[in-house]
Protein backbone atom coordinates (compact mmCIF):
# COMPACT_ATOMS: atom_id res chain seq x y z
CA UNK A 1 0.00 0.00 0.00
CA UNK A 2 2.70 2.36 0.90
CA UNK A 3 4.14 2.20 -2.46
CA UNK A 4 0.54 3.07 -4.35
CA UNK A 5 0.08 5.71 -1.84
CA UNK A 6 3.78 7.59 -1.84
CA UNK A 7 3.09 7.42 -5.88
CA UNK A 8 -0.09 9.18 -5.36
CA UNK A 9 0.93 11.67 -3.16
CA UNK A 10 4.22 12.84 -5.33
CA UNK A 11 2.00 12.77 -8.23
CA UNK A 12 -1.43 15.07 -6.76
CA UNK A 13 1.63 17.11 -5.86
CA UNK A 14 3.56 17.99 -9.02
CA UNK A 15 -0.11 17.96 -10.08
CA UNK A 16 -1.06 20.92 -7.85
CA UNK A 17 2.19 22.88 -8.70
CA UNK A 18 1.07 22.47 -12.35
CA UNK A 19 -2.30 24.26 -11.76
CA UNK A 20 -0.62 26.77 -10.19
CA UNK A 21 1.65 27.49 -12.67
CA UNK A 22 -0.76 27.85 -15.79
CA UNK A 23 -1.58 31.14 -13.74
CA UNK A 24 1.68 32.67 -15.16
CA UNK A 25 3.19 30.62 -17.51
CA UNK A 26 0.75 27.90 -19.69
CA UNK A 27 4.10 26.59 -20.65
CA UNK A 28 5.59 25.48 -17.30
CA UNK A 29 1.96 24.48 -16.14
CA UNK A 30 1.38 21.92 -19.08
CA UNK A 31 5.07 20.51 -18.19
CA UNK A 32 4.24 19.92 -14.95
CA UNK A 33 1.04 18.35 -15.47
CA UNK A 34 2.81 15.76 -18.01
CA UNK A 35 5.60 15.33 -15.15
CA UNK A 36 2.87 14.17 -12.64
CA UNK A 37 1.98 11.66 -15.37
CA UNK A 38 5.26 10.02 -15.22
CA UNK A 39 4.96 8.73 -11.61
CA UNK A 40 2.27 6.12 -12.06
CA UNK A 41 3.32 5.28 -15.64
CA UNK A 42 6.53 3.87 -14.10
CA UNK A 43 4.89 2.09 -11.07
CA UNK A 44 2.66 0.06 -13.49
CA UNK A 45 5.88 -0.62 -15.90
CA UNK A 46 7.48 -1.74 -12.83
CA UNK A 47 4.94 -3.97 -11.73
CA UNK A 48 5.56 -8.01 -11.42
CA UNK A 49 3.19 -10.10 -13.45
CA UNK A 50 1.29 -11.02 -10.49
CA UNK A 51 -0.21 -7.44 -9.98
CA UNK A 52 -3.37 -7.33 -11.99
CA UNK A 53 -5.35 -10.10 -13.00
CA UNK A 54 -5.71 -9.50 -16.74
CA UNK A 55 -1.88 -9.83 -16.89
CA UNK A 56 -1.87 -13.52 -16.55
CA UNK A 57 -5.58 -13.87 -18.67
CA UNK A 58 -4.27 -12.13 -21.73
CA UNK A 59 -1.33 -9.44 -21.10
CA UNK A 60 1.73 -11.65 -21.35
CA UNK A 61 0.54 -13.91 -24.23
CA UNK A 62 -0.67 -11.25 -26.41
CA UNK A 63 2.80 -9.52 -26.51
CA UNK A 64 4.57 -12.94 -26.32
CA UNK A 65 2.45 -13.86 -29.49
CA UNK A 66 3.53 -10.28 -30.75
CA UNK A 67 7.28 -10.84 -30.17
CA UNK A 68 6.99 -14.17 -32.20
CA UNK A 69 4.86 -12.78 -35.02
CA UNK A 70 6.89 -11.77 -38.48
CA UNK A 71 3.93 -9.86 -40.28
CA UNK A 72 1.30 -7.29 -38.39
CA UNK A 73 -1.59 -8.98 -40.74
CA UNK A 74 -0.71 -12.31 -39.44
CA UNK A 75 -0.65 -11.58 -36.20
CA UNK A 76 -3.97 -9.66 -36.23
CA UNK A 77 -5.54 -12.53 -37.28
CA UNK A 78 -4.85 -14.45 -34.61
CA UNK A 79 -6.30 -14.57 -31.33
CA UNK A 80 -9.47 -13.65 -32.58
CA UNK A 81 -11.10 -12.69 -29.22
CA UNK A 82 -8.73 -9.89 -28.60
CA UNK A 83 -9.20 -6.48 -30.09
CA UNK A 84 -7.67 -5.94 -32.86
CA UNK A 85 -6.07 -2.05 -31.82
CA UNK A 86 -4.72 -3.96 -28.50
CA UNK A 87 -2.94 -6.61 -30.66
CA UNK A 88 -1.57 -3.89 -32.58
CA UNK A 89 -0.16 -1.64 -30.05
CA UNK A 90 1.17 -5.10 -28.31
CA UNK A 91 2.71 -6.18 -32.16
CA UNK A 92 4.39 -2.37 -32.15
CA UNK A 93 6.40 -2.32 -28.99
CA UNK A 94 7.45 -5.81 -29.80
CA UNK A 95 9.38 -4.47 -32.73
CA UNK A 96 11.65 -2.25 -30.13
CA UNK A 97 11.46 -5.10 -27.20
CA UNK A 98 10.79 -8.53 -26.12
CA UNK A 99 10.34 -7.39 -22.08
CA UNK A 100 6.51 -7.04 -21.02
CA UNK A 101 7.46 -4.77 -19.12
CA UNK A 102 7.81 -2.06 -21.24
CA UNK A 103 4.26 -2.51 -23.54
CA UNK A 104 2.54 -2.31 -19.94
CA UNK A 105 4.21 1.14 -19.19
CA UNK A 106 3.16 2.50 -23.25
CA UNK A 107 -0.19 1.06 -22.10
CA UNK A 108 -0.58 3.12 -18.83
CA UNK A 109 1.09 5.86 -20.93
CA UNK A 110 -1.35 5.97 -23.02
CA UNK A 111 -4.27 5.51 -20.43
CA UNK A 112 -2.64 8.34 -18.17
CA UNK A 113 -1.82 10.64 -20.59
CA UNK A 114 -4.98 10.46 -22.17
CA UNK A 115 -7.20 10.73 -18.45
CA UNK A 116 -5.06 14.18 -18.15
CA UNK A 117 -5.24 15.83 -21.19
CA UNK A 118 -9.24 15.14 -21.17
CA UNK A 119 -8.82 17.04 -17.61
CA UNK A 120 -6.64 19.58 -18.71
CA UNK A 121 -9.79 20.45 -20.98
CA UNK A 122 -11.45 20.83 -17.92
CA UNK A 123 -9.77 23.06 -16.27
CA UNK A 124 -11.49 26.14 -16.07
CA UNK A 125 -14.47 24.47 -14.85
CA UNK A 126 -12.95 22.06 -12.54
CA UNK A 127 -9.69 21.47 -10.59
CA UNK A 128 -6.90 19.22 -12.33
CA UNK A 129 -5.62 18.66 -8.94
CA UNK A 130 -8.64 17.01 -7.39
CA UNK A 131 -9.40 14.99 -10.66
CA UNK A 132 -6.65 13.62 -10.68
CA UNK A 133 -6.35 12.52 -7.38
CA UNK A 134 -9.92 10.65 -7.99
CA UNK A 135 -8.57 9.12 -11.11
CA UNK A 136 -5.51 7.13 -9.26
CA UNK A 137 -7.39 6.57 -5.82
CA UNK A 138 -10.66 5.48 -8.09
CA UNK A 139 -10.02 4.20 -11.42
CA UNK A 140 -5.84 3.34 -11.23
CA UNK A 141 -6.09 0.32 -10.03
CA UNK A 142 -8.14 -0.68 -12.85
CA UNK A 143 -5.83 -0.03 -15.26
CA UNK A 144 -3.51 -2.05 -14.05
CA UNK A 145 -6.01 -4.87 -14.40
CA UNK A 146 -8.32 -4.09 -17.35
CA UNK A 147 -5.66 -2.54 -19.74
CA UNK A 148 -8.17 -3.10 -22.84
CA UNK A 149 -11.40 -1.40 -21.28
CA UNK A 150 -9.10 1.74 -19.43
CA UNK A 151 -7.59 2.29 -23.31
CA UNK A 152 -10.85 3.09 -24.40
CA UNK A 153 -12.21 4.09 -21.42
CA UNK A 154 -9.29 7.07 -21.19
CA UNK A 155 -9.63 7.93 -25.35
CA UNK A 156 -13.28 8.04 -25.24
CA UNK A 157 -12.68 10.57 -21.92
CA UNK A 158 -10.07 12.78 -23.97
CA UNK A 159 -12.41 12.59 -27.09
CA UNK A 160 -15.53 14.41 -26.01
CA UNK A 161 -14.39 17.63 -25.67
CA UNK A 162 -14.05 17.42 -29.82
CA UNK A 163 -17.56 17.10 -29.68
CA UNK A 164 -17.95 20.18 -27.41
CA UNK A 165 -15.86 22.23 -29.58
CA UNK A 166 -17.82 20.59 -32.59
CA UNK A 167 -15.21 18.97 -34.25
CA UNK A 168 -16.67 15.99 -35.44
CA UNK A 169 -14.45 14.45 -37.36
CA UNK A 170 -11.65 14.30 -34.48
CA UNK A 171 -14.20 12.89 -32.36
CA UNK A 172 -14.93 9.91 -34.80
CA UNK A 173 -11.76 9.28 -35.05
CA UNK A 174 -10.52 8.59 -31.50
CA UNK A 175 -14.12 7.00 -30.51
CA UNK A 176 -13.22 4.49 -33.58
CA UNK A 177 -9.83 3.88 -32.16
CA UNK A 178 -11.75 3.26 -28.74
CA UNK A 179 -13.80 0.73 -30.06
CA UNK A 180 -11.21 -0.86 -31.69
CA UNK A 181 -9.04 -1.58 -28.07
CA UNK A 182 -12.52 -2.43 -26.30
CA UNK A 183 -15.61 -3.37 -28.24
CA UNK A 184 -17.87 -2.00 -24.68
CA UNK A 185 -16.39 1.61 -26.16
CA UNK A 186 -19.66 1.86 -28.66
CA UNK A 187 -21.20 2.85 -25.18
CA UNK A 188 -19.51 5.77 -25.72
CA UNK A 189 -21.76 6.99 -28.86
CA UNK A 190 -24.38 7.05 -26.57
CA UNK A 191 -22.89 10.04 -24.55
CA UNK A 192 -23.10 12.91 -28.08
CA UNK A 193 -26.95 11.74 -28.01
CA UNK A 194 -27.30 12.22 -24.69
CA UNK A 195 -26.03 15.72 -24.67
CA UNK A 196 -28.30 16.91 -27.26
CA UNK A 197 -31.03 15.45 -26.13
CA UNK A 198 -30.23 17.38 -23.10
CA UNK A 199 -30.41 20.93 -24.86
CA UNK A 200 -33.83 20.38 -25.92
CA UNK A 201 -35.72 18.53 -22.87
CA UNK A 202 -36.52 19.57 -19.42
CA UNK A 203 -33.23 18.84 -17.23
CA UNK A 204 -35.22 16.86 -14.16
CA UNK A 205 -37.75 14.45 -16.63
CA UNK A 206 -34.81 13.38 -18.43
CA UNK A 207 -32.96 12.56 -15.62
CA UNK A 208 -36.28 10.61 -14.36
CA UNK A 209 -36.65 9.07 -17.75
CA UNK A 210 -33.37 7.65 -17.52
CA UNK A 211 -33.41 6.46 -14.27
CA UNK A 212 -36.66 4.63 -14.44
CA UNK A 213 -35.32 3.29 -17.78
CA UNK A 214 -32.22 2.14 -16.78
CA UNK A 215 -33.19 0.49 -13.45
CA UNK A 216 -36.51 -1.05 -15.75
CA UNK A 217 -33.42 -2.62 -18.04
CA UNK A 218 -31.35 -3.72 -14.67
CA UNK A 219 -34.47 -5.22 -13.34
CA UNK A 220 -35.30 -7.54 -15.73
CA UNK A 221 -32.44 -7.91 -17.64
CA UNK A 222 -32.09 -11.68 -18.18
CA UNK A 223 -36.29 -12.02 -19.32
CA UNK A 224 -35.28 -9.50 -21.97
CA UNK A 225 -32.00 -11.04 -22.87
CA UNK A 226 -34.26 -14.72 -22.80
CA UNK A 227 -36.84 -13.35 -25.33
CA UNK A 228 -33.78 -11.83 -27.77
CA UNK A 229 -32.16 -15.08 -27.73
CA UNK A 230 -35.24 -17.32 -28.40
CA UNK A 231 -35.89 -15.05 -31.26
CA UNK A 232 -32.47 -15.66 -32.40
CA UNK A 233 -31.35 -12.10 -32.80
CA UNK A 234 -27.98 -12.85 -31.10
CA UNK A 235 -25.82 -15.68 -30.87
CA UNK A 236 -25.70 -18.34 -28.50
CA UNK A 237 -23.00 -17.25 -26.54
CA UNK A 238 -24.52 -14.28 -25.15
CA UNK A 239 -26.13 -16.88 -23.10
CA UNK A 240 -23.83 -17.43 -20.14
CA UNK A 241 -24.33 -13.91 -19.43
CA UNK A 242 -27.65 -14.91 -18.35
CA UNK A 243 -28.94 -14.33 -14.37
CA UNK A 244 -30.61 -16.13 -12.03
CA UNK A 245 -33.26 -13.94 -9.96
CA UNK A 246 -32.63 -10.01 -9.16
CA UNK A 247 -31.13 -8.35 -6.78
CA UNK A 248 -29.43 -4.30 -6.12
CA UNK A 249 -25.54 -3.62 -5.68
CA UNK A 250 -26.40 -1.71 -2.30
CA UNK A 251 -22.54 -1.72 -1.56
CA UNK A 252 -21.12 0.35 -4.85
CA UNK A 253 -24.32 2.76 -4.32
CA UNK A 254 -23.49 3.48 -0.61
CA UNK A 255 -19.78 4.23 -0.98
CA UNK A 256 -20.56 6.65 -4.08
CA UNK A 257 -23.35 8.63 -1.82
CA UNK A 258 -20.85 11.18 0.26
CA UNK A 259 -20.24 13.41 -3.05
CA UNK A 260 -22.92 12.35 -5.11
CA UNK A 261 -25.96 14.01 -2.54
CA UNK A 262 -23.72 17.24 -2.06
CA UNK A 263 -23.73 17.73 -5.91
CA UNK A 264 -27.53 16.66 -6.23
CA UNK A 265 -28.00 19.40 -3.36
CA UNK A 266 -25.99 21.92 -5.15
CA UNK A 267 -27.77 20.88 -8.28
CA UNK A 268 -28.37 24.67 -9.71
CA UNK A 269 -24.73 25.98 -8.38
CA UNK A 270 -23.06 22.87 -10.19
CA UNK A 271 -24.78 23.47 -13.31
CA UNK A 272 -24.47 27.35 -13.14
CA UNK A 273 -27.80 28.15 -12.99
CA UNK A 274 -27.13 30.19 -9.99
CA UNK A 275 -24.18 32.16 -8.68
CA UNK A 276 -21.37 31.30 -6.09
CA UNK A 277 -22.37 32.88 -2.84
CA UNK A 278 -19.62 34.86 -1.36
CA UNK A 279 -17.17 35.21 -4.12
CA UNK A 280 -19.27 36.94 -7.12
CA UNK A 281 -18.55 34.59 -9.87
CA UNK A 282 -20.90 32.70 -11.71
CA UNK A 283 -20.57 28.73 -11.37
CA UNK A 284 -21.17 28.29 -15.04
CA UNK A 285 -18.78 31.22 -16.46
CA UNK A 286 -14.98 30.18 -17.81
CA UNK A 287 -13.05 30.81 -14.62
CA UNK A 288 -9.43 31.23 -16.93
CA UNK A 289 -6.20 30.12 -14.68
CA UNK A 290 -4.09 30.81 -17.95
CA UNK A 291 -2.44 33.90 -18.04
CA UNK A 292 -3.65 34.69 -21.70
CA UNK A 293 -7.35 36.32 -22.11
CA UNK A 294 -9.30 33.07 -23.48
CA UNK A 295 -9.87 35.28 -26.17
CA UNK A 296 -6.68 34.78 -27.35
CA UNK A 297 -5.76 31.54 -26.11
CA UNK A 298 -5.09 29.33 -29.21
CA UNK A 299 -5.84 25.68 -27.24
CA UNK A 300 -9.88 26.26 -27.14
CA UNK A 301 -9.79 28.29 -30.31
CA UNK A 302 -10.80 31.90 -29.32
CA UNK A 303 -14.05 33.64 -29.16
CA UNK A 304 -17.10 31.82 -30.02
CA UNK A 305 -15.65 28.33 -28.26
CA UNK A 306 -18.02 26.09 -26.05
CA UNK A 307 -16.18 27.92 -22.98
CA UNK A 308 -17.51 30.90 -24.05
CA UNK A 309 -21.21 30.00 -23.94
CA UNK A 310 -22.59 30.12 -20.65
CA UNK A 311 -25.81 27.79 -21.93
CA UNK A 312 -23.19 25.28 -23.35
CA UNK A 313 -21.87 25.25 -19.68
CA UNK A 314 -24.79 24.68 -18.15
CA UNK A 315 -25.87 21.93 -20.58
CA UNK A 316 -22.21 20.36 -19.47
CA UNK A 317 -23.23 20.65 -15.44
CA UNK A 318 -26.73 18.53 -16.37
CA UNK A 319 -24.59 16.08 -18.37
CA UNK A 320 -22.23 15.28 -15.83
CA UNK A 321 -24.76 15.05 -13.16
CA UNK A 322 -26.61 12.41 -15.80
CA UNK A 323 -23.18 10.25 -16.18
CA UNK A 324 -22.81 10.03 -12.46
CA UNK A 325 -26.81 9.14 -12.13
CA UNK A 326 -26.33 6.44 -15.20
CA UNK A 327 -23.25 5.24 -13.20
CA UNK A 328 -25.56 4.42 -10.10
CA UNK A 329 -27.65 2.53 -12.40
CA UNK A 330 -25.27 0.65 -14.37
CA UNK A 331 -23.52 -0.23 -10.95
CA UNK A 332 -26.11 -2.40 -10.07
CA UNK A 333 -25.43 -4.83 -13.04
CA UNK A 334 -22.51 -5.73 -10.56
CA UNK A 335 -25.81 -7.57 -9.34
CA UNK A 336 -26.85 -9.43 -12.26
CA UNK A 337 -22.92 -10.71 -13.30
CA UNK A 338 -20.07 -8.93 -11.95
CA UNK A 339 -18.28 -8.40 -15.82
CA UNK A 340 -21.31 -6.33 -16.65
CA UNK A 341 -20.18 -3.87 -13.74
CA UNK A 342 -17.56 -2.59 -15.91
CA UNK A 343 -20.32 -0.85 -18.19
CA UNK A 344 -20.68 1.52 -15.35
CA UNK A 345 -17.01 2.86 -15.97
CA UNK A 346 -17.47 5.09 -19.13
CA UNK A 347 -19.76 6.71 -16.80
CA UNK A 348 -18.23 6.64 -13.15
CA UNK A 349 -15.19 8.44 -15.67
CA UNK A 350 -17.04 11.96 -15.04
CA UNK A 351 -16.93 11.16 -11.19
CA UNK A 352 -13.46 13.28 -11.84
CA UNK A 353 -15.26 15.80 -13.45
CA UNK A 354 -17.98 16.00 -10.73
CA UNK A 355 -15.72 15.60 -7.16
CA UNK A 356 -13.36 18.26 -8.26
CA UNK A 357 -16.24 20.79 -9.73
CA UNK A 358 -18.20 20.52 -6.38
CA UNK A 359 -15.15 21.96 -4.60
CA UNK A 360 -14.69 25.18 -6.28
CA UNK A 361 -18.39 25.90 -6.42
CA UNK A 362 -18.29 26.16 -2.59
CA UNK A 363 -17.41 29.37 -0.62
CA UNK A 364 -13.50 29.73 -0.18
CA UNK A 365 -13.61 29.59 3.22
CA UNK A 366 -14.87 25.79 2.56
CA UNK A 367 -13.15 24.87 -0.35
CA UNK A 368 -9.96 23.51 1.93
CA UNK A 369 -11.97 21.62 4.24
CA UNK A 370 -14.16 19.93 1.63
CA UNK A 371 -11.44 19.20 -0.18
CA UNK A 372 -9.33 17.76 2.47
CA UNK A 373 -12.39 15.54 2.89
CA UNK A 374 -12.80 14.53 -0.32
CA UNK A 375 -9.18 13.14 -0.06
CA UNK A 376 -10.06 11.00 2.98
CA UNK A 377 -12.75 9.83 1.32
CA UNK A 378 -10.71 8.46 -1.71
CA UNK A 379 -8.10 7.21 0.42
CA UNK A 380 -10.46 5.27 2.89
CA UNK A 381 -12.19 3.98 -0.40
CA UNK A 382 -9.33 2.76 -2.29
CA UNK A 383 -8.07 1.12 1.02
CA UNK A 384 -11.48 -0.98 1.74
CA UNK A 385 -11.84 -1.31 -1.59
CA UNK A 386 -8.16 -3.04 -2.80
CA UNK A 387 -7.12 -3.83 0.17
CA UNK A 388 -9.91 -5.44 2.33
CA UNK A 389 -12.20 -6.40 -0.74
CA UNK A 390 -9.00 -7.55 -3.44
CA UNK A 391 -10.49 -5.59 -6.10
CA UNK A 392 -8.09 -6.12 -9.35
CA UNK A 393 -5.50 -8.24 -7.54
CA UNK A 394 -3.17 -5.41 -7.52
CA UNK A 395 -2.58 -5.50 -3.70
CA UNK A 396 -0.04 -6.16 -2.22
CA UNK A 397 1.90 -4.34 -5.12
CA UNK A 398 5.14 -6.55 -5.88
CA UNK A 399 8.05 -4.42 -8.03
CA UNK A 400 10.15 -6.87 -10.92
CA UNK A 401 14.18 -6.04 -9.67
CA UNK A 402 15.00 -6.61 -13.30
CA UNK A 403 11.77 -4.45 -15.07
CA UNK A 404 14.13 -1.47 -16.42
CA UNK A 405 17.40 -3.63 -17.65
CA UNK A 406 15.09 -5.52 -19.58
CA UNK A 407 13.50 -2.85 -21.00
CA UNK A 408 16.45 -1.38 -22.82
CA UNK A 409 17.07 -4.93 -24.31
CA UNK A 410 16.37 -4.20 -28.15
CA UNK A 411 15.54 -7.16 -30.13
CA UNK A 412 17.77 -8.12 -32.69
CA UNK A 413 16.87 -7.33 -36.58
CA UNK A 414 16.21 -10.08 -38.35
Amino acid sequence: MGQYFAVFFISILICAAGEWACRRSRTAGTFLCCLSVAFPVILAGARDYSVGTDIATYGNYVFRGACNARRLRAFLRTQSEIDLLYKGLAYAVSRFTNNPHLFYLVTALIICGFTMAGLWYYRRWCSITLGWACFLFLFYGDTLNTMRQCLALAIIFAAFPFFLEKKYLLFAVFNAAAILFHATGLIALTLPVLYLVMKKMPPRWLQFFLIIACMGVILFYSPLLRIVLNMNLLPAKFARYMAKGVAVALNPTILRLPFLIPVILYYDRFCGFEDITGDGVLAGSAQVTDPEPAAEDPETGGKGTFWEDRSGTQVLGMFVVIMLLLEICTVQLRSVRPALYRISYYFGYYRFIAYSRLVRILRRDNRAIVALALLVYLAALWYYQNVIQGNNEIYPYVYAPDWFHRIIYVMPAE
